[in-house]
């Protein structure tokens, strides 16, 4: 009933009704059974969106923004159906202002290609996913997304200044500024942003900008075991160095690396840290750089090596790169989950870790973000007939008595929506649903995402 108006409006060519189409548009990279929508649109313009949602509403279909199809929640996924808006088509850069320091950007584009064309003008865009050679702007924004150098530069949501956002029914909503300060009325825009595609749909973000840090130095810290790594950790953030990453692989993680021969990993080799400065003085960057190595070697580091080139850098950076990879092949089923505990935590974190492996006979392997307390743990098995979902009920309650939270970066999408109101409670809930109905009164945009 809806493909007929919408051809009519936006063209035969973006309407997708072919079935081997739609069944790539069903899933996306999370355990989330996929949904086969309807139809899809390939919108490359704003009018596409705004024609979308009008229709939509009108003849009361459900929309799923989808944007790269990396998100590991299941934003993406169509639950009831409906139509799939596939954003990947607005891909343009508008802008790039080297003079105020900022972006606009369409949200198709993805990641790493605008990264690059910012740094070809001597600028940064510090949000660094680990999938930024695939996943989208949009998705990013949609999603809060993080990153390795988040420690030091924050998430998504610090970097998003304004957005032009396309609500169901049609309507569109310019919010935020181009200004480095601004407070007049409500921060819409961060409402948006993390917002999961549940609200509106993105079809303009401007970005905040730095100038491009010309000093780097790369650390990989080898050491004797998780304990000598984690107290490693807080001797670098008690001592007041903020490098712009510092990863943790624990010793399941150093072992799966050691078989796939990435890196070199020698045996005696319990932890890993991955440590990164950058800075506009290469006698700061070196000299915190070597801070961090004492500091790493009064905790036991069995080897402490240091880059300072592209190449080298490189080859620290190949193990951490081909992690998710290398645990895939490790196992028959993978769940992967993005917890945060507290810094000061992460020992109790690492033990409780090892008990659920112990208790359902599965591997749970952990690496991330140690700077800000955000770990991608994994839970590993072979057995087809395993039920993953006691041991990630476990692995949910024992962040949240840490003080923690069931995710860092990846959302909550279907994933996660029975589990947040153990983290979230009833009063905020009932908030968070009444401000979506604001936005998005009969319930039609990115449906059976956050809430249950």
């Amino acid at each position: 009933m809806l493909a007929g108006p919408l051809s009519r409006r936006i063209g035969d060519h973006k309407v997708i009704d072919d079935r081997d189409l739609l069944e790539g548009l069903a899933g996306d990279e999370s355990h989330c059974e996929p949904r086969m929508p309807d139809l899809a649109v390939r919108a490359d313009c704003t009018d596409d969106v705004r024609a979308l949602l009008e229709l939509a509403d009108k003849f009361d279909v459900p929309v799923t923004p989808r944007g790269g199809g990396t998100g590991k929640s299941g934003g993406a996924i169509p639950v009831l159906g409906g139509v799939v808006l596939d954003m990947t088509g607005l891909k343009k850069i508008v802008e790039i202002d080297r003079q105020n320091l900022l972006a606009v950007v369409e949200p198709g584009i993805v990641t790493g290609v605008f990264q690059e064309a910012v740094e070809d003008e001597g600028l940064f865009y510090p949000p660094d996913p680990n999938s930024l050679e695939t996943c989208t702007m949009g998705g990013n924004a949609a999603h809060n997304a993080g990153g390795p150098r988040a420690f030091k530069y924050g998430v998504t949501r610090e970097y998003i200044l304004g957005t032009r956002t396309v609500l169901m029914g049609g309507k569109i909503l310019k919010t935020g500024r181009r200004t480095v300060k601004g407070v007049a009325g409500y921060d819409v825009t961060a409402l948006l942003v993390g917002s999961e595609g549940t609200m509106g749909v993105f079809t303009e973000l401007t970005v905040k900008l730095m100038r491009k840090p010309p000093s780097l130095a790369t650390l990989l810290v080898r050491l004797p075991d998780e304990i000598a790594g984690g107290r490693a950790v807080a001797r670098i953030v008690e001592a007041g160095l903020v490098p712009r990453v510092l990863e943790f692989m624990d010793g399941i993680m150093v072992d799966v690396l050691r078989h796939t021969g990435a890196g070199g990993i020698e045996e005696g080799t319990g932890a890993l840290l991955l440590a990164e400065f950058d800075g506009a003085d290469d006698e700061r960057v070196e000299a915190d750089a070597v801070r961090l190595a004492e500091l790493c070697e009064n905790e036991g580091a069995v080897e402490v090596l240091m880059a300072r080139h592209g190449g080298e850098r490189e080859k620290l950076w190949a193990a951490r790169r081909i992690l998710s990879d290398s645990i895939k092949e490790r196992s028959a089923f993978k769940v992967s989950e993005d917890i945060v505990v507290p810094r000061s935590e992460a020992p109790r974190l690492l033990e409780g870790l090892r008990t659920i492996a112990k208790k359902y006979g599965v591997m749970v392997p952990s690496y991330g973000h140690a700077g800000d307390g955000n770990y991608h743990t994994n839970i590993l098995w072979d057995d087809p007939d395993f039920d993953p979902v006691p041991a990630v009920c476990d692995l949910f309650d024992l962040t949240l008595a840490l003080g923690g939270t069931i995710t860092g970066e990846h959302g909550i999408g279907m994933a996660k929506r029975e589990w947040l109101s153990k983290e979230i409670d009833g009063d905020t809930l009932a908030l968070m649903r009444d401000l979506k109905k604001v936005f998005d009164p009969r319930g039609l945009m990115n449906p059976g995402k956050i809430f249950v």
